[in-house]
């Protein structure tokens, strides 16, 4: 007896969301120190060792710490939106 279509579709459905979820934070920066994917918006801070901090873990750290090479803004895409003037 083959399973009825609304079951399947109730037992795939985790299934596909895990998977969904899965590709799209795959490839999103991740802060070394709390292990957030950062959010469109936030600033991801890089370190000379190639460590990746959020600006919230980066405020934690002591000032004899060093500081970042250079910071980023996290963006919803991977492509910059373009301004046109009116």
């Amino acid at each position: 007896m083959a399973p009825k279509p609304d079951r399947m579709a109730r037992e795939m459905e985790p299934i596909l969301i895990r998977r969904g979820i899965g590709q799209l934070t795959s490839g999103t920066p991740k802060c070394a120190g709390c292990h957030r994917t950062l959010l469109s918006g936030e600033q991801l801070h890089r370190f000379e060792t190639g460590r990746l901090l959020c600006q919230l873990c980066l405020a934690k750290l002591p000032a004899h710490k060093p500081r970042p090479v250079s910071s980023e803004q996290i963006r919803v895409t991977d492509r910059r939106l373009r301004i046109v003037s009116r």
